[in-house]
């Protein structure tokens, strides 16, 4: 950025070390676990209720969606975290660009829709949808200045609440609908609400921010968030892209059938790496030197802990997604790989998250286009191998673009010691080991358990309790100091 660079930092007291990530990550993983608990009871309700190819039009309206907010501010609003100016009057026109640029984009969605929903074999239901979630984003891009005003001050905690609130309340109405009759709709009218609501509380957390325009600070934000937006558009390409393949080559019954593989495997991710990833960049934004990659050594060890539990129980306990009904039998060898490959995006998007932290949008746009090229060559090749081909595609892109980041990584990050995320993994693998024990042992002694309500709940429970009593008993500091920091949370 080159506008008013000599100014202070943020407003706010920023919290020191580790604790004030993990206080940050406790908020906001609050946050983030309401509204993907709700999006998760809501689509497995729709699963049931609706026939795969109505849940691949879902997926398709949720992907242009997804894609179009990346773009409604050109990284404006996000830049709001990093500047180093008034970042109030910066704001003012990040507002007016994102709401200019918002409503621009659903305006040519609206007439586009049908085009579209053709194109991706949607059909008219397709259309609507588009129609109907495209009314959504002026809401979201006026709300997302405010909230990022909230990360730049670590206000966490009414960070969240927005989103905790507007989640249920569309989420009820959502299930009330499909309760009705409103098939997919019913998701598309509980989102609008959802939209309106967020957008009003942000203003209740935080004065409203009024529309102004500066052009030297329009130019110093959308410096450093034009890379950064490109950057999150291009992994939005990338995680949707096989969407699009999927659904131009296969049809919507197959895009069902692979969308909600992927959305079960992609929670862990948002849950966990999203979240501390979002944590962790408003504290590493603050720290300079060798700091920096102690600190994101010190995250990716906490990540990892985390993370490999949930992903190695989408592995085992993937068998237990035909409970929705035999239709979905399908999606089980899909999401075993697709599991695989959201432990590999987890640490790939800490690394990109690192990068932006410490000014190097570019090299996380330009791994962000290398991902996306090698997954979409992939996917062009073998789509038409079938779903399970294309979650393994995911797998051999991710991890290709993996191992290009890591010296990149060690390049950029001062301080950056593998060494402390290596320690954390020893007992990490002794406890997957021990995992994977327990459920195989469910399984061949209780084989009732391999697909029933009872025997998700008995042998999960099982399962992560021994994973959490192996790691504990090798190494203590993997969970217990963060502990009493979860509950000094702001």
């Amino acid at each position: 950025m080159t506008a008013d660079t000599s100014a202070g930092t943020s407003a706010g007291t920023p919290a020191g070390g580790a604790e004030g990530v993990t206080r940050g990550a406790g908020w906001l993983g609050l946050g983030a676990g309401v509204v993907k608990a709700v999006q998760t009871v809501v689509l497995l309700l729709l699963a049931a209720l609706l026939a795969p190819s109505a849940i691949g039009v879902l997926a398709i309206g949720a992907l242009v969606l997804n894609v179009t907010t990346a773009l409604t501010d050109l990284g404006s609003s996000t830049a709001l975290v990093h500047w180093r100016g008034d970042a109030e009057r910066a704001a003012r026109s990040a507002l007016s660009l994102a709401v200019g640029l918002s409503v621009a984009i659903t305006a040519a969605m609206w007439f586009a829709a049908p085009a579209v929903a053709h194109v991706l074999n949607a059909g008219e239901l397709g259309s609507d949808v588009l129609r109907g979630l495209m009314l959504c984003l002026p809401m979201y891009a006026v709300a997302g200045v405010s909230q990022e005003l909230l990360r730049r001050e670590l206000a966490f905690k009414r960070r969240v609440l927005p989103d905790i609130v507007g989640a249920l309340s569309g989420g009820v109405l959502s299930v009330m609908l499909a309760l009705l009759g409103h098939g997919a709709m019913s998701l598309v009218i509980g989102q609008l609400v959802q939209a309106a609501l967020v957008m009003v509380l942000c203003w209740a957390m935080r004065p409203a921010v009024r529309p102004g325009w500066r052009g030297s600070d329009v130019a110093a934000l959308i410096s450093y968030g034009g890379h950064l937006a490109g950057a999150n558009l291009l992994t939005l390409l990338m995680l949707n892209v096989d969407y699009l393949v999927v659904a131009h080559e296969l049809g919507a019954f197959s895009l069902g059938v692979y969308s909600m593989a992927f959305r079960l495997a992609y929670m862990p991710y948002l849950l966990v790496a999203v979240v501390i990833a979002g944590a962790a960049f408003a504290h590493l934004c603050r720290l300079r030197g060798a700091a920096v990659g102690a600190a994101v050594g010190e995250v990716a060890a906490r990540m990892t802990v985390l993370l490999v539990p949930l992903y190695l129980g989408v592995v085992l306990l993937a068998p237990q997604l035909e409970l929705l009904g035999a239709q979905w039998a399908a999606g089980v060898r899909p999401l075993r790989w697709l599991a695989v490959y959201g432990l590999v995006l987890s640490l790939l998007h800490l690394g990109l998250i690192a990068l932006n932290a410490v000014g190097r949008t570019r090299d996380s746009f330009w791994l962000g286009g290398l991902h996306l090229a090698l997954l979409t060559a992939l996917l062009v090749t073998f789509v038409g191998r079938g779903v399970e081909a294309v979650a393994v595609a995911q797998v051999v892109a991710g991890l290709a673009t993996l191992l290009v980041t890591l010296p990149v990584l060690a390049r950029r990050i001062q301080g950056l010691d593998p060494r402390r995320w290596l320690g954390a993994t020893r007992a990490v693998l002794a406890g997957a080991a021990a995992m994977t024990t327990v459920v195989l042992l469910a399984e061949a002694l209780l084989p009732w358990t391999r697909v029933s309500y009872p025997g998700l709940a008995l042998v999960g429970s099982a399962a992560v309790t021994t994973y959490l009593a192996v790691v504990l008993r090798l190494d203590q500091d993997a969970l217990i100091p963060r502990l009493p920091a979860l509950r000094r949370m702001r």
